[in-house]
C-alpha cells in the first residue's frame, strides 16, 4: 500500500487528510546501499511469503553500536512491534515490546536507559532497557502523532500530533506537562537546535515554527512551502534549518523568524526524512525511495528498492535506512586508491644548444667522424687537383722547389763568370 492510498483510508477530518505518515573529497568516493534485510541471495521459499518489514523510525540507543526502530504493516490499526538491532548486522531485529498499533516515532535518552515511542492512535509506551520492562499510556498525546523526541535533559517526551497540539510528557511523573497549539495543522517533523535554547516544528500548512526551549514560547514563523514541510533538521551550528516538503524540493532557510528558504536538492517525490550526520552530511529521503546528499561540491542522488521512511545516520560513514517493503538497508562510502595524473613530456623549442667547453680543456669538434673522413678523401686526391694556396701542404712544398732552382741558377752563373776573370 502506498502512502496516497494509507492517506486516503485514514479516518480524519479533510483538513487533515494531507498528513503524513510522517551536511568534497580528494579521492574519489561513492554512496552504496546495501540490503540488510536479508544476505541471502535467493531466500528460502518457505520466507519468501513472509510480510515485509516496514520501518517507520530508527534511534540510536545511547552512544552504543545499537539502534532501535518502529515498525508497521499495511493495518495501520493492527498490532506493531519496536524491535533492537546491532549496526553491524541489521538483518538480526530483537523484539522488545509491542503496541496496539502502527508504531510511528520512537527515541532514547542519551544515556540509553530510556526508550519511548508512539503509535498511530496517539499511545504512548515507555521502555526501561534495564529491567526490559514497558510501561503504556494509553492516549497520551491524544491522536496519531507523527513526531516525537526525548529532550535533551533526558526528562521529557515530546511529541506532536495530526491536529497541531505539541505537548511534553513527564517520564518521572508519568503525565502530560505542557501542551501548546500550533495553527491548528499537524506537526510533521521536530528538531533541537544543539545548544538546546530552540525547539523547530514543521507543520501541515509549510512552516516552521521557532519555539523556546523549555518554555515553548513561540520565538518566530518560516513560510517555507505552500505545501507540507514534512521535516525539519538544524545544520550549521544552528545558523541554518534543512527542510523537506511536498513540492519536492529541500530547502535550507536561517534559523530566524520569516528567513527565506532557497532550495538546495531537487526531488520527484515527498522529501518525508532528514538526517544530518556528527560532521556536517545531509541525507534526505523521498517517500518513493530517492535520496539525495547534497554538498558544497553538488548533490548526489541514489535509490533504494522501496520508499524510505526512517533514516539515521551512525557516525559519519553509515546510513541507516528504513524502507516500506526491504526492511532495513545501510548506505556507505565506497573508498578506491586514483593514480596521480601523469604530467606531459615538454616539447622542445628549438635547436638544444651545444655543450660549451670547460675553461681548462680545448675545444672539441662538435663531429670528429665528418672531419676524419674529410683528410682521408683529401689525402687520396691527386695535389693538382688541389687549388693553389688553399692547401698548407701544398704551399711548402712549392716554396722548396723555387728555392732549390734558384741556387742552381746562382751556380751557373758564377760558374760563367769565373773564366773572364
Amino acid at each position: 500500500m502506498n502512502l496516497r492510498a494509507i492517506l486516503v483510508s485514514i479516518p480524519c477530518p479533510a483538513t487533515v487528510k494531507v498528513m503524513f505518515l510522517q551536511r568534497s573529497l580528494v579521492c574519489i568516493a561513492t554512496i552504496v546501499f546495501f540490503n540488510a534485510q536479508t544476505r541471502a541471495a535467493d531466500p528460502p521459499k518457505e520466507e519468501a511469503d513472509q510480510p515485509s518489514v516496514w520501518v517507520t523510525s530508527i534511534a540510536q540507543i545511547g552512544t552504543s553500536e545499537q539502534f532501535v526502530a518502529s515498525t508497521a504493516n499495511g493495518l495501520l490499526l493492527r498490532e506493531s512491534t519496536v524491535t533492537s538491532f546491532d549496526a553491524s548486522d541489521p538483518t538480526k531485529l530483537s523484539p522488545l515490546y509491542t503496541h496496539p498499533a502502527a508504531a510511528w516515532c520512537v527515541d532514547s535518552t542519551d544515556d540509553g536507559q530510556t526508550i519511548a515511542s508512539v503509535d498511530y492512535r496517539g499511545n504512548l509506551v515507555i521502555y526501561d532497557v534495564a529491567s526490559k520492562k514497558p510501561t503504556t499510556h494509553e492516549k497520551a498525546f491524544e491522536r496519531w502523532c507523527q513526531a516525537l523526541l526525548i529532550s535533551p535533559d533526558n526528562q521529557l517526551v515530546v511529541a506532536g500530533n495530526e491536529a497541531g497540539k505539541l505537548m511534553t510528557w513527564d517520564i518521572q511523573a508519568a503525565k502530560v506537562g505542557k501542551s501548546i497549539e500550533l495553527d491548528e495543522h499537524a506537526i510533521t517533523g521536530l528538531a533541537f537546535s544543539s545548544d538546546k535554547k530552540l525547539l523547530a516544528a514543521s507543520d501541515g500548512a509549510g512552516h516552521v515554527h521557532l519555539l523556546k526551549w523549555p518554555s515553548l514560547e513561540e520565538a518566530g514563523k518560516i513560510e517555507v512551502s505552500k505545501e507540507t514541510v514534512w521535516c525539519v533538521a538544524f545544520a550549521d551550528n544552528d545558523q541554518s534549518l534543512i527542510c523537506g516538503s511536498s513540492d519536492r524540493n529541500l530547502y535550507r532557510c536561517d534559523a530566524k523568524a520569516d528567513a527565506k528558504p532557497e532550495t538546495i536538492a531537487k526531488g520527484k517525490d515527498w522529501i518525508t526524512r532528514i538526517a544530518i550526520s556528527h560532521n556536517g552530511q545531509v541525507a534526505a529521503s523521498e517517500v518513493g525511495g530517492r535520496l539525495h546528499f547534497p554538498s558544497a561540491g553538488g548533490t548526489v542522488s541514489m535509490d533504494a528498492k522501496s520508499g524510505v521512511w526512517a533514516l539515521c545516520w551512525n557516525g559519519d560513514q553509515q546510513l541507516i535506512a528504513g524502507t516500506r517493503k526491504h526492511g532495513l538497508i545501510t548506505a556507505g562510502q565506497s573508498w578506491k586508491w586514483t593514480e596521480p595524473k601523469k604530467p606531459e613530456p615538454k616539447k622542445p623549442e628549438g635547436k638544444a644548444e651545444q655543450k660549451k667547453p670547460a675553461a681548462d680543456e680545448p675545444a672539441k669538434d662538435s663531429t670528429p667522424e665528418t672531419k676524419t673522413d674529410d683528410k682521408k678523401k683529401a689525402a687520396a686526391k691527386p695535389g693538382k687537383e688541389q687549388p693553389a694556396g688553399k692547401s698548407s701542404d701544398a704551399k711548402t712544398t712549392g716554396g722548396k722547389e723555387k728555392d732549390a732552382e734558384k741556387e742552381d741558377a746562382e751556380k751557373k752563373n758564377a760558374d760563367k763568370e769565373a773564366p773572364a776573370k
